[in-house]
């Protein structure tokens, strides 16, 4: 049921989304436009005389010299960044040595465990299942201990992983593949049973093409929040040639902002392509899964 102050003003609503738009997006324009100018035309248009004495008028003037069109355009830094810079390259395909492994196994691991709860025929398994919920919704920094203590009992607290084997066994992908799995008709289960399948080939014929959007939304949250990991890796990574790109961004650069915002960009791609190309499987993955 629509809300009826959103349609008795459905222009204050669609200003509201614009103004909120280009409020979270503006840091990402300045990023890119950044990473084309120069370092003196970044001086000159994102430098300001902001103080405690005097913020407003700080601030309207540091807005008044922001430049969103580089002039002079150049590419040195993505040159310097991409070509002279050969520990960035390194350091994203550290980034990738964990992002993958986890997004591989959260998504098998997910699958099958909601496969099994949905087909377990036990009196007790929806309380099971909160367990999972309670986990999944326990703040990072209260398991980063017990995942260091466990760690170091396997003799693996400085290796991916660590990093990766948390993130694979994560309740999240099997609360989002559970409850799209519970939506389903009992009639496929039933019926695959009649023509002769098992479990595991109804799950692999009947079940898994049915959840394409449910896969593709697990694998692009997963693949995203680990590739911008940054606490598990300060925790349990203390050799910097193997820490991923999110947690040496900071300081590959050594205070050039040009090089920043070019090493940004770059860093920011792969999740940026990612959503914009699977944008309607996620939704779609979302919505059947009933998240709100």
């Amino acid at each position: 049921m629509r809300n009826p102050a959103i349609k008795k003003n459905p222009a204050a609503v669609v200003i509201f989304l614009i103004f909120a738009g280009v409020i979270i997006l503006f840091p990402l324009v300045v990023t890119i436009a950044g990473s084309f100018m120069t370092e003196q035309a970044i001086y000159i248009n994102y430098s300001s005389n902001v103080t405690t004495f005097d913020l407003i008028d700080g601030i309207t003037e540091r807005f008044k010299k922001i430049i969103l069109i580089p002039n002079p355009v150049t590419f040195n830094q993505y040159r310097s960044v991409l070509i002279d810079q050969p520990a960035f390259l390194v350091l994203l395909f550290n980034s990738l040595k964990i992002t993958f492994p986890v997004t591989i196994g959260a998504l098998f691991f997910g699958i099958f465990t909601a496969y099994g709860f949905t087909i377990w025929r036990y009196k007790h398994k929806e309380k099971l299942f909160l367990v999972f919920i309670v986990v999944m919704l326990m703040p990072l920094q209260a398991v980063l201990v017990p995942n260091y203590i466990i760690a170091s009992l396997f003799g693996i607290q400085k290796s991916y992983l660590a990093i990766i084997l948390p993130g694979i066994f994560s309740p999240f992908g099997v609360f989002l593949a559970r409850q799209s799995m519970k939506s389903m008709p009992e009639a496929y289960f039933e019926s695959a049973k009649i023509d002769g399948a098992n479990n595991f080939q109804a799950l692999i014929y009947i079940l898994i093409p049915q959840l394409k959007s449910i896969i593709a939304a697990i694998c692009m949250l997963t693949f995203i929040e680990y590739w911008n990991v940054v606490e598990q890796a300060i925790i349990f990574i203390d050799n910097f040639t193997m820490e991923p790109l999110s947690v040496y961004l900071s300081r590959i650069a050594d205070g050039r902002t040009a090089l920043i915002f070019a090493a940004s960009c770059v860093y920011m791609f792969v999740p940026i392509w990612l959503l914009l190309a699977g944008q309607s499987d996620l939704e779609k993955g979302i919505e059947l899964s009933g998240v709100k």
